[in-house]
């Protein structure tokens, strides 16, 4: 709704009865998270994001793709949701069959009370399995710079799936593009497909 004055579109909000909000890098960098080119630092200076967020990175060493994603995990974690997510749980609050569909990995979206938030590429809170079977795994809740210290950034083993005993990694994958099928976007139930976006 750019150039569409605040009234305005606060009127047409007012009479939707359906909303799509696309988010991108921009509304959690507000939050301080950094958007994934640009800020590479300690230990990860040395790497190229496009090329550890790949599956080729984590079968070719699992411990140095897993410290980076809890890196990144620890840093989203430091992050709080901003007013720009706080309005958009507010729009899906007010207008029920809306649709939050967010290019980004964090979870800011669900933090600020958005319910169903569909991330495009896969989310750093919803690693699975390497097996063909994909198991669902939860990321263990730890405090804010508790998993990635020293801050830079270190190696760490991936833990095992509890159902095949396969390594966990984080799925949210460069090129890993959500599809939609018959109108219905796929959930992060499962894996995704191979694409490339980056």
């Amino acid at each position: 709704m750019e150039g569409v004055p605040t009234h305005r579109a606060a009127r047409l909000l007012g009479e939707a009865r359906r909303v799509v909000v696309f988010t991108g890098a921009g509304v959690s960098a507000e939050s301080g998270v950094p958007t994934f080119r640009d800020d590479l630092t300690g230990l990860w200076a040395r790497f190229d994001a496009q090329q550890l967020a790949t599956p080729e990175a984590f079968h070719a060493d699992p411990d140095l793709v897993w410290g980076w994603y809890e890196w990144r995990r620890d840093r989203v974690r430091r992050a709080a949701p901003n007013p720009a997510h706080l309005a958009i749980a507010a729009i899906e609050a007010r207008i029920p069959d809306s649709t939050v569909i967010t290019q980004n990995v964090d979870d800011l979206h669900e933090r600020a009370g958005t319910r169903a938030a569909i991330h495009l590429h896969g989310s750093l809170f919803a690693p699975r399995c390497v097996a063909a079977a994909a198991h669902p795994a939860t990321v263990p809740d730890t405090e804010p710079g508790e998993a990635a210290q020293p801050r830079e950034g270190r190696r760490i083993p991936p833990p095992r799936c509890t159902s095949c005993q396969a390594r966990w990694s984080g799925r949210a994958w460069c090129g890993s593009v959500r599809r939609c099928r018959r109108r219905r976007w796929m959930r992060p139930s499962r894996p995704p497909p191979p694409a490339r976006c980056c």
